[in-house]
């Protein structure tokens, strides 16, 4: 799937292979429909539905979902600047500036960009900038940790970490969560090989685990100790985490679900999210990734 991909993505975008870019400086597809801006950490984060551009060049989406996922964009830009204070180095951003009516990069080209030619390019751009930023990490730091950073408005407020396991996957017997084969249907397997004494359902939801971290600095959050089995409507992670994380055994991450209430809606809370994150980060990284978030060893 993977190696279809990246034909794919250079056939339509030819970005992938491009020259190094600068750190910290964006660079743009297409008509700046995407954004990339290129840093020096382990660590990657996409912002794929808080676009706000409507060109009537792009002709609307007329199924799938087509609301935007409010203030994610500027979430991403908040976490990005919390995580430079503290490590003085930039994130690797991949930023997706169309309206989610226009196009959905977090499906497949089919639902995506639906028939429109411009979707379609600036679908592969985007892909690319992703596939792109992932390999450069890894060649930076030897692994990468990819944040696909969406918003969600369920009736239970929490955060929601999506590591492609359904809901009903975190309810099966221990063994079965650590057996080999399961785990390498989630996005943390890379973490499992780091830690191979690791308990995977602690890794998932335990006391160390990012849901824990998470609400210890005050947002409720789910797979965590309180909620170690996700209420439905839960988003388990989508096209982006499922493409880009399990076919590549140096990557590893997670779909962030922000809730709308007492988080996106402010300022306020967007900016204590985007310190708590990061502040979690800090100590998920060292004790799974066995490095920091600056990336030093």
């Amino acid at each position: 799937m993977r190696s279809f991909l990246f034909l794919l993505l250079a056939a339509t975008s030819g970005l992938v292979g491009a020259a190094e870019h600068e750190i910290g400086v964006p660079v743009f597809g297409s008509q700046k429909y995407t954004e990339y801006v290129p840093g020096d950490l382990p660590l990657v984060i996409s912002s794929p539905h808080g676009g706000a551009l409507k060109p009537d060049t792009v002709a609307d989406r007329t199924y799938g979902v087509r609301a935007a996922d409010a203030n994610t964009q500027d979430l991403a830009r908040r976490i990005a600047a919390e995580v430079k204070k503290a490590t003085g180095k930039q994130t690797t951003l991949v930023i997706s500036h169309l309206h989610r009516s226009k196009l959905d990069p977090n499906r497949e080209i089919k639902e995506a960009a639906q028939g429109n030619s411009t979707a379609e390019k600036v679908w592969g751009e985007y892909h690319a900038f992703i596939e792109e930023a992932l390999q450069a990490t890894v060649k930076r730091h030897g692994i990468a940790f990819f944040i696909d950073l969406h918003g969600q408005n369920h009736p239970d407020i929490r955060v929601e970490l999506g590591y492609l396991h359904d809901p009903n996957d975190y309810a099966k017997a221990v063994n079965e969560l650590n057996s080999s084969e399961f785990i390498q249907t989630g996005s943390l397997a890379l973490i499992k090989k780091l830690n191979p004494g690791l308990d995977y359902p602690s890794l998932l939801s335990g006391p160390e685990s990012l849901g824990a971290l998470l609400e210890k600095r005050g947002f409720p959050s789910t797979p965590s100790p309180r909620m170690p089995v996700p209420s439905v409507p839960y988003f388990k992670g989508g096209y982006t985490v499922a493409t880009h994380v399990p076919s590549n055994p140096q990557v590893c991450g997670l779909q962030i679900e922000a809730n709308r209430v007492r988080l996106r809606d402010t300022e306020e809370g967007r900016q204590r999210f985007a310190e708590a994150l990061v502040n979690a980060l800090e100590v998920y990284f060292p004790r799974f990734l066995k490095m920091g978030l600056d990336g030093k060893k």
